[in-house]
């Protein structure tokens, strides 16, 4: 533990000792089990905000940022909780004196709220999560034409008497896959699986390029059509 987490828990602990006391000397005529039902309660209260500073709600490591997307739930549920627990206990002792079981039923139920609360942020935070997993999901396919493409290059740069109509044409293709967006469909994969296959068969055969000089030109031809129907597959 550092020292910076030490700090913290020792000022989580000083926080409530004074909590503690002052609802001890400002006790008045307050039976002991509601007194205690009360310093519970303001506990309660005084930890949802600290604990932040604990564990802080947003993991910056958390490339998906899920958890802000749940921020405001929380901080609504959190807030709402708060005020309604405090004017359960000032109406609960000093307006209508109520008994401690009919408070301790109440602020069970305020609780249960705040519970609540939290779990709906945890959904909002669980939906953000699975859409941006789901976004890289449709990214990887483009992601791969790309590598694709840039290991053809490379092999282009590596290989000579290429004729420059076939690199432009390539290069053309490079150029191009910017346009493409992400797609979650079974056919946007399977182009996408199609268009690697292809490029690695150009790849594979520029080695000759002469005696595959038809072949190459066919593969060109049908990446050409693969990616007019890959662009034209759009998620909704």
């Amino acid at each position: 533990m550092n020292t910076k987490n030490i700090f913290s828990w020792l000022l989580l602990l000083f926080g409530e000792a004074i909590i503690i006391t002052a609802f001890i000397l400002f006790r008045g005529s307050i039976a002991n089990d509601i007194l205690t039902l009360n310093i519970v309660v303001a506990s309660v209260i005084y930890c949802s905000f600290f604990i932040d500073i604990l564990v802080p709600w947003i993991n910056f490591q958390d490339k998906s940022h899920s958890r802000a997307g749940s921020l405001g739930i929380r901080w609504f549920a959190t807030w709402l909780y708060a005020a309604s627990a405090v004017i359960a206990m000032i109406c609960g002792n000093f307006i209508f004196n109520l008994a401690f079981t009919t408070q301790l039923i109440i602020h069970c139920i305020l609780f249960f709220l705040f519970l609540l609360g939290l779990l709906a942020a945890f959904h909002s935070s669980d939906k953000v999560r699975e859409v941006y997993e789901q976004e890289m999901a449709n990214r990887n396919g483009i992601n791969e034409m790309k590598a694709a493409v840039r290991k053809l290059k490379d092999k282009i740069n590596d290989t000579n008497d290429l004729p420059e109509n076939f690199i432009s044409r390539i290069n053309t293709f490079e150029n191009n896959l910017r346009f493409i967006s992400p797609a979650n469909s079974q056919e946007a994969y399977e182009l996408e699986d199609s268009f690697v296959a292809t490029i690695n068969d150009i790849s594979f055969a520029i080695a000759n390029f002469s005696m595959n000089e038809e072949r190459i030109e066919s593969n060109l031809k049908k990446l050409e059509r693969i990616y007019q129907n890959r662009k034209n597959i759009y998620s909704n």
